[in-house]
């Protein structure tokens, strides 16, 4: 009975892990569908904005050379005062709208860290749990479980250099084979 019980423990353990990581990511998803959603919503805003603000400087342009025939350039300000005030509150809620706008791209950004750290994690502690596994088989002695697992974490704790180094490539700031040998002296 006990063994079965062992399996019954194991299972429920496997269980419960499955669910917490698809609860996780099925969170992770709907979080990053509404800041998708919202960022969209922004950059339509902005969008609009532009075009008023647009409109109202071919109205500035438009009054400012009627003024001049009219009036010879007297009174300048007068004339286009109802615009630049209709023009102020567009601008102030534009830049706002781009700070929130960076504010969600930023948060954005953070969580694609996260969920990259804990994939470099998750490969760590499979690694690490297959080597612990070997040493108790004796497979491998201490030295060689110690030297696999300092090789496997020099490429955990060097995620955010990995990380940069990739985007550099990206970015095309390095050619492949720079990118290449990058990471291989990061471990990765």
């Amino acid at each position: 009975m006990s063994l079965f019980n062992k399996f019954k423990t194991q299972a429920q353990s496997i269980g419960s892990s499955i669910s917490e990581s698809t609860s996780k990511l099925s969170s992770d998803i709907i979080s990053s569908s509404k800041d998708s959603a919202k960022l969209t919503g922004l950059k339509a805003e902005i969008t609009s904005i532009e075009g008023q603000l647009n409109i109202a400087y071919q109205d500035i342009g438009k009054k400012y050379v009627d003024n001049l025939v009219k009036n010879n350039g007297e009174k300048v300000e007068q004339v286009l005062q109802d615009t630049l005030n209709r023009i102020e509150p567009l601008l102030e809620r534009k830049m706002a709208l781009e700070e929130e706008l960076i504010e969600i791209e930023k948060l954005m950004k953070d969580q694609i860290v996260i969920q990259e750290k804990a994939i470099f994690q998750k490969e760590f502690d499979d690694e690490k749990e297959k080597l612990e596994k070997a040493l108790k088989l004796d497979v491998i002695s201490q030295g060689e479980f110690e030297t696999k697992l300092a090789k496997a974490r020099v490429k955990l704790d060097n995620f955010d250099n990995i990380r940069k180094t990739k985007k550099q490539h990206e970015m095309g700031l390095i050619s492949k084979e720079e990118m290449q040998e990058k990471l291989a002296a990061l471990g990765a």
